[in-house]
């Protein structure tokens, strides 16, 4: 806080302190303490004289008095206000209640999508292994007539399928 706030804050302290003296609001010990303050610090009093000034013009300024016009005005204003108030607080709930519904069915969407997707891909996980194996199970008659797994890896190491593959045939 700076320098000028601080004092702001001190004077307004001050003023409070005074106000509520002048007032009458102040308890049997908080008087006898302004008192004291009042009795030691010129300041203070010079403070306490100017409030008393302020409070002196004020009951010399003319009093007017609130006609019943005043106080219906003020009332159906008031009304006004309750019952702003009241469509204001039930459009909110029902905002509220439509977002809160918004949000659990895009939630639900959402995982109804994703456990498609999820059964999709394991559904899907054998025909992938087939895919995969399509190149054997093409030629797996003439694999059939093959003898032994031994002569199959033979005819892979010297480069015969490799050459097959490669011709698209």
């Amino acid at each position: 806080m700076s320098e000028s706030q601080n004092t702001l804050a001190t004077v307004a302290s001050i003023d409070e302190e005074l106000v509520a003296y002048l007032d009458g609001e102040l308890d049997a010990s908080g008087a006898a303490r302004i008192e004291r303050r009042l009795a030691d610090d010129a300041g203070y009093r010079a403070r306490l004289a100017q409030l008393q000034r302020a409070w002196d013009m004020l009951d010399t300024l003319q009093r007017s008095e609130a006609n019943d016009d005043f106080a219906r005005s003020t009332v159906e204003m008031i009304a006004i206000k309750a019952v702003d108030d009241a469509k204001t607080g039930q459009m909110r709930a029902v905002r509220q209640r439509s977002l809160t519904w918004v949000s659990v069915a895009l939630a639900v969407l959402i995982a109804a999508t994703s456990g498609y997707f999820y059964i999709q891909w394991r559904l899907d996980e054998p025909n992938r292994e087939l895919v995969r194996d399509l190149p054997v199970i093409e030629r797996i008659d003439e694999y059939r007539d093959a003898d032994s797994v031994e002569f199959l890896q033979q005819l892979h190491q010297e480069g015969l399928f490799a050459a097959e593959v490669n011709d698209g045939t």
